[in-house]
């Protein structure tokens, strides 16, 4: 009885995992998934202000969570720039060459790469690992 029990049970994980995607399924970490409720995704645009008054700097989950409030705020995270030019603002970085964005993001409008300090490159591709940025969240 233990083994048929046993061999269910691997059955049942097998059938999570495959419809999970297994290790050999391609994954690409900037597809952003489709926002809830057909909204559009959240966007942080770049204030050109004095960003003293805003306090501490958040996450970008925190930003994500301060979405349509109308005052700017210092946001922290690590900064992607794609291939088709577009730029991210990310929780964390994904272990890869070039790295790329990982976990909660806000898409970044009217920023001035030029200003940002430590930006690498490889390929199309540009990153910075720890950038304070001050912006609406949109």
């Amino acid at each position: 009885m233990r083994s048929l029990t046993a061999a269910a049970l691997l059955a049942l994980l097998l059938a999570a995992c495959t419809a999970a995607g297994g290790p050999d399924d391609p994954v690409d970490s900037d597809d952003t998934p489709p926002p809830a409720n057909g909204s559009r995704p959240a966007v942080l645009v770049i204030t050109n202000g004095d960003a003293s008054g805003a306090g501490g700097a958040m996450t970008v989950s925190q930003a994500l969570g301060h979405r349509g409030a109308d005052d700017p705020v210092l946001v922290s995270g690590a900064l992607f720039v794609n291939a088709d030019g577009t730029v991210l603002l990310c929780e964390a970085i994904a272990e890869s060459f070039p790295p790329q964005c990982g976990g909660a993001r806000l898409e970044v409008r009217g920023l001035d790469l030029a200003t940002i300090d430590g930006v690498q490159r490889e390929g199309d591709v540009g990153w910075a690992e720890s950038v304070l940025l001050f912006g609406s969240v949109e």
